[in-house]
């Protein structure tokens, strides 16, 4: 019964950090690895970059879609896009997708609903890393 509750031995920082410059090798790039010391809470508002043909089509008329929490509101929003991409927003526009009904045989289910941001960009920006 002590095994289940035994602390693990913490690992050196130096162990810790090839790790983390291992993982960020390989992963390609994602949204996570712009987030910075100054940056650190933005993890809070934007949850990833979202691809679909919609977000596809309207790419080059400099607007980008993102999967946010429930929680974050247009100004938030804005301000860490400005600062993860280093690009100027010139409208944040916001949808709450709902959740809808999935049925696996007979047992009725849903999948969930989240929130979602149209940011559009001024001229002249664009954000790489959402370009499928």
């Amino acid at each position: 019964m002590s095994a289940l509750f035994s602390k693990k031995p913490k690992k050196d920082q130096s162990e810790e950090t090839e790790l983390k410059n291992q993982e960020e090798s390989a992963s390609g790039g994602s949204l996570s690895d712009h987030i910075s010391a100054d940056n650190s809470d933005a993890y809070r508002v934007i949850k990833s970059i979202y691809i679909s043909e919609k977000s596809a089509l309207i790419a080059p008329y400099n607007q980008y879609i993102f999967k946010v929490f429930p929680d974050a509101n247009k100004t938030q929003i804005r301000e860490k896009v400005e600062k993860l991409f280093n690009v100027k927003v010139k409208d944040v526009k916001i949808l709450n997708m709902p959740q809808k009904r999935k049925d696996l045989g007979r047992h009725p289910g849903f999948r969930s609903g989240f929130k979602k941001a149209i940011v559009v960009l001024k001229k002249g920006y664009t954000i790489e890393q959402a370009k499928a």
